[in-house]
């Protein structure tokens, strides 16, 4: 009996004092930069929109600004506002309907609405003939890696020697809009549109393809913060509304746990709770309890075999290699989806696959070659790997 309580306290110290250890360790632990695309004011990382928040102020010195936690229609509560801004940034967004008819609404009445996505989908997009397209360039290598350069088409507004990102950040542009009340406003180097002015009412839609150009790296980037500001100006000086429900995670529907474990603090103290509480249990149930043989069910391996499997690709770094296979699954798709052979002349089978697929012929026959450089390649980065992910991505979601 003696021996048992010996050994039972020998374990809750060594047990306690592993937690401290753990507890240190995770206070003291260095943060690695988090490269998520998050567009919320809230956030200081390279993608999150804190900066362009707070300069908000100089450019609308005279008005309020205003967060919006909720989706319009909510948020107007049937009330159509005058004379406001509203600001929408995101990666891509895919309004409601009745938000939608809602903005639709609001610009009418003489408001300006500001849409800064990658891609915008559904209604509010088909009513405006918008149409997006990613920024490939075939024959520039396996990847183009250049840098893009954007201007304004006003003159008043240009800059000698324009704007420049790097391209895998600005990757979308527009090829369809209605012409017949839009505005080209800006362009890339090589003169897509990216950034153009709808008429609606007696209001305004801004739409500027690159999301990514309004975040904290390219405010601290270069003279990038200037065209930041310079589109940003053609909203008048009035009260703006941010938008903080269209963002990546939509954090505002979130439960109280999911907002204990998104801040640090909280979620250590929730740690060190479920340790206490796993420690009682332990040796509560020891104190009550007789020993129970534990008789072990078949557990199903399937899906801790796929991590591995994933784990030693990646840590193998055979970037290629997962290419491949990536291109591989893709060909599978068509196939099986589409009853498409893939072994037929190319041309004939890009043709076939965009008139089945909906993706433009474009997009199509730029993944086709991409995918067959793959066989003349020895090795890839992990960066062409993610472009190429990003590729076959983009065709997936707007295939039908």
């Amino acid at each position: 009996m003696m021996k048992s309580k010996r050994k039972g306290r020998v374990l809750t110290w060594i047990l306690g004092i592993a937690l401290a250890l753990l507890i240190i360790a995770t206070i003291f632990a260095p943060r690695p930069l988090n490269w998520n695309y998050s567009f919320s004011k809230n956030d200081e990382i390279p993608f999150g929109t804190y900066l362009v928040y707070e300069s908000l102020d100089s450019l609308f010195p005279r008005e309020d600004i205003v967060t919006s936690w909720t989706k319009p229609k909510n948020f107007l509560d049937e009330k159509i506002p005058l004379k406001t801004n509203f600001i929408y940034l995101n990666g891509r967004i895919k309004y409601e309907d009745e938000d939608a008819r809602e903005l639709i609404k609001v610009a009418s009445a003489g408001n300006h609405i500001f849409i800064g996505a990658e891609q915008v989908y559904g209604l509010l997009a088909d009513t405006f003939k918008l149409e997006y397209e990613p920024d490939i360039v075939p024959g520039a290598g396996f990847y183009n890696t250049d840098s893009v350069g954007f201007h304004f088409a006003n003159r008043k507004l240009k800059s000698g020697f324009g704007y420049w990102y790097p391209r895998w950040m600005t990757k979308f542009y527009f090829t369809r809009y209605d012409s017949a009340r839009t505005t080209v406003l800006g362009h890339d180097h090589e003169g897509n549109t990216n950034f153009i002015r709808v008429k609606e009412g007696d209001g305004y839609f801004y739409f500027n393809a690159n999301p990514l150009a309004f975040t904290n790296y390219h405010l601290l980037s270069r003279n990038n913060s200037e065209y930041i500001f310079k589109a940003l100006s053609y909203l008048p000086d009035r009260s703006t509304v941010w938008d903080e429900f269209y963002k990546p995670g939509t954090r505002h529907q979130e439960g109280l746990f999911d907002y204990v474990l998104d801040h640090r603090a909280l979620r250590i103290a929730w740690y060190i709770i479920l340790f206490g509480v796993l420690v009682l249990f332990i040796f509560g149930a020891r104190r009550r309890q007789r020993p129970i043989p534990v008789i072990s069910s078949p557990e199903n391996t399937s899906l801790s075999f796929i991590d591995t499997m994933a784990r030693l690709y990646y840590s193998r770094h055979d970037h290629l290699d997962i290419a491949t296979k990536r291109y591989t699954y893709f060909l599978e798709f068509l196939r099986t989806r589409y009853y498409i052979n893939t072994g037929a002349d190319e041309s004939r089978v890009i043709s076939e696959v965009s008139r089945k697929s909906g993706v433009s012929e474009r997009s199509v026959a730029a993944l086709f070659k991409m995918g067959n450089k793959l066989g003349r390649l020895r090795q890839i980065s992990q960066e062409d790997l993610e472009q190429f992910n990003r590729q076959i991505e983009f065709f997936y979601n707007n295939c039908r």
